[in-house]
């Protein structure tokens, strides 16, 4: 009889089989490999810290203002995705986290509705999301090195898993998964169920790690949706009148130790508290994100010098 699996014994054999492999140390060589990788797999991505630096640009112009503005956010479990989620405190304030793993927003209405009550009085949310997938030194996407490795290791977990799950089920291997109702794996259950629709372009995508972080994007932003419409579409919105929310959904791309980290922006839109579209912002932030750094910096200690100028200048009244 041909054995079957558990999810768990296929989770272990599948997914940690090539644990510290590859290059484990940053090289100047190594270091430019992830920036190409990133840039040619990922059109619009932004390294962490222009994405955080755009956001506060283009919310400003919006009504939003960082001290009353509420971060909230929806990733993966992993150690590495908390890289992003530091720089965004730095102009945000602490988050508000309804993440589990992949970045499904399995805190669901309940958390949501949580997390709407906690936004400062008079302020506005912020809420970012998606899954995210590591590139290591070699340049391999779908594996990153991480601090006291060898070498790399899966980026992200919980991805390669359904991804290897979809790929075993086509080729008509039977695996044991526990009932949905169970906590004990109930997430990695959800999110290979979820990819599962998604079979056919993943299987013939050129890249299926790369592609499986689109697919997970889209599963992610439709239970959003379902989220936003419960606590916000109906006669009593959980979210006070007046209050916005910027919903930033996209791709995590994660580095090792010594380079950057990066995220792919793939909706930015601007809702008001029963969810209605005020404003779509990719474009904006997508522009703003790919500016050139050290001549934003210039742009705005001369920006800081005339507004200086202007406070010392004395008005004088002349009368004829």
């Amino acid at each position: 009889m041909k054995r079957i699996d558990s999810l768990h014994t296929f989770t272990t054999q599948t997914t940690y089989a090539h644990e510290d492999e590859g290059t484990a140390e940053a090289s100047s060589s190594s270091i430019i490999k992830i920036m190409e990788r990133a840039k040619n797999q990922f059109p619009g991505i932004i390294s962490a810290r222009q994405l955080c630096r755009a956001l506060d640009a283009v919310l400003s112009k919006n009504g939003f203002k960082n001290e009353t503005t509420f971060l909230a956010t929806s990733f993966d479990c992993d150690e590495v995705n908390r890289s992003l989620e530091d720089e965004l405190r730095k102009g945000f304030n602490d988050n508000f986290n309804i993440g589990g793993i992949a970045g499904f927003p399995f805190g669901g209405a309940s958390s949501f509705a949580a997390m709407a009550h906690h936004i400062p009085l008079g302020g506005n949310c912020l809420m970012v999301y998606g899954p995210h997938i590591g590139i290591d030194f070699d340049g391999f996407a779908g594996k990153v090195n991480r601090r006291g490795h060898h070498g790399s290791g899966t980026c992200c977990n919980a991805a390669w898993t359904a991804l290897h799950y979809v790929e075993a089920v086509h080729s008509g291997k039977k695996i044991h998964s526990p009932d949905p109702s169970d906590p004990i794996d109930s997430q990695q259950v959800f999110v290979n169920s979820a990819l599962l629709g998604h079979a056919d372009r993943i299987l013939k995508a050129e890249d299926p790690d790369v592609e499986t972080a689109y697919a997970l994007f889209e599963c992610i932003d439709a239970l959003m949706k379902r989220i936003v419409d419960k606590c916000c579409g109906g006669a009593r919105s959980d979210v006070a009148d007046g209050v916005n929310i910027a919903y930033l959904g996209g791709v995590q791309v994660n580095t090792g130790p010594g380079t950057p980290e990066y995220f792919v922006p793939l909706k930015f839109e601007l809702r008001n508290n029963k969810g209605e579209l005020v404003a779509d912002l990719l474009k904006e932030l997508l522009a703003e994100g790919s500016k050139d750094i050290l001549e934003v910096l210039r742009q705005k200690r001369l920006d800081d010098k005339l507004e200086k100028l202007k406070s010392s200048m004395i008005t004088v009244d002349i009368k004829p």
